[in-house]
């Protein structure tokens, strides 16, 4: 009896670990107003868990929540910050130091004038672009990081309250940083996590490989469906983030032609007109390549590839357009090595 209680054991042992198996699984959904693929090897799904902790991330970066950390403070009804806030403060304030201002999250006053949006007509009156432009000056004085503080009992002051925060430009990347760590946590050792487009990737993907992404082709028509996306290039990475911004989506025309590019220069409250197209940039956290991606667009392109030229661990593949409308591209040399096609 006893020998066959222990071959029932074992034989119960045997078909738990078989229930186990670890595979290769995929969640797709909505989260943060945009499309979201998380690929991971597991022996059991992990999409709530994941679902969870961006939730609680969402409530402290999100400026669509009323009740979010950096809501309360844009709102005045409160100073106090968490530790994703002051995460993303930090990476903030190194990015825009190293960029001269070129990248800023007190930037809202400015996008709030511009208006980009998907509720945006795709033209404007030039009464309206005039209207927009006499405003620039009046909003600028209330942009720059050197009007908030982080106090030592971790306090956002700010110097006006007409000084607001818009943390899109990195905090859609931590985020994904975020995903990925609880991953990590949860001992997944392979996956990839793609929100919006942004991703972050370790291990191997399920033929044993390194992932394979796709750079999308900087047209206005671009598909948003992925299998019928135009590409530039496709890579062959892994341990490492992904980010792309670009110009060639989302801005509107005035009446007389003029092209408003979505991106705007924090330091003078203007969007863009140096030709810009699109920034990849390639490093060790999303973070961190989301930040960089929008600075290089805003720099635009010779002085966004000297910011990155010395930067350890740091990647970037840039097309612009010309005076003359040709387009060009860039890239720095550990860049050409992860090309596959």
């Amino acid at each position: 009896m006893k020998r066959i209680s222990l071959l029932l054991i074992t034989i119960a042992i045997l078909a738990l670990s078989a229930c186990q198996k670890e595979e290769y699984r995929r969640n797709v959904g909505l989260v943060f107003g945009t499309s979201y693929n998380f690929i991971y090897k597991s022996s059991v799904d992990l999409e709530d868990s994941i679902l969870a902790q961006l939730s609680l991330y969402s409530e402290s970066l999100s400026s669509y929540n009323p009740l979010s950390t950096i809501s309360k403070i844009n709102d005045g009804t409160s100073t106090a910050t968490d530790e994703y806030f002051r995460i993303v403060y930090n990476k903030a304030l190194e990015i825009y130091k190293l960029t001269d201002g070129a990248f800023d999250i007190t930037v809202e006053p400015l996008c709030h004038i511009w208006k980009f949006d998907s509720s945006h007509p795709d033209t404007i009156s030039n009464e309206e672009y005039a209207n927009i432009m006499s405003q620039v000056d009046s909003v600028l004085q209330f942009v720059g990081m050197d009007k908030i503080q982080l106090t030592d009992n971790n306090q956002l002051l700010r110097s006006d309250e007409r000084v607001r925060l818009e943390a899109c430009a990195l905090a859609e990347g931590f985020g994904i940083d975020v995903a990925a760590a609880t991953l990590e946590k949860l001992g997944v050792t392979d996956y990839l996590v793609e929100i919006g487009g942004e991703i972050h990737m370790k291990g191997l993907n399920r033929d044993g490989k390194q992932w394979r992404i796709g750079i999308d082709k900087p047209v206005d028509n671009n598909s948003t469906n992925l299998a019928n996306r135009q590409l530039q290039y496709k890579l062959a990475l892994t341990d490492c983030a992904v980010s792309t911004s670009g110009s060639y989506r989302q801005f509107y025309y005035t009446q007389d032609g003029r092209r408003v590019a979505h991106t705007i220069d924090p330091r003078t409250g203007r969007p863009i007109e140096h030709g810009m197209l699109s920034a990849t940039v390639i490093g060790p956290n999303t973070i961190t390549t989301d930040a960089l991606s929008t600075s290089i667009m805003v720099m635009g392109a010779k002085k966004g590839m000297e910011l990155v030229r010395d930067m350890k661990d740091i990647e970037v593949y840039i097309i612009y357009e010309t005076p003359d409308k040709k387009l060009h591209e860039e890239m720095t040399e550990g860049f050409k090595k992860l090309i596959i096609e």
